[in-house]
């Protein structure tokens, strides 16, 4: 899933287990994938972050091995 609103660095995604709105802070120089838990069903996700700037976008899938 694609984020659904970007206030500077910090970025609004839906999780895709639980479909919960979280904010979520990446550094201005994060890229790449990392595995993150849900903060309300702390189930992992794997987050990646491509693009440099104001161009930054980030995707939020699950990591449990279903994907």
């Amino acid at each position: 899933m694609r984020h659904d609103e970007r206030v500077d660095d910090q970025f609004f995604v839906t999780c895709p287990y639980c479909g919960e709105q979280v904010e979520i802070y990446l550094e201005p120089d994060m890229k790449g994938t990392f595995v993150q838990d849900c903060e309300v069903c702390c189930n992992p996700w794997r987050v990646r972050v491509y693009g440099s700037g104001e161009d930054r976008d980030v995707e939020v899938g699950r990591a449990d091995g279903s994907e």
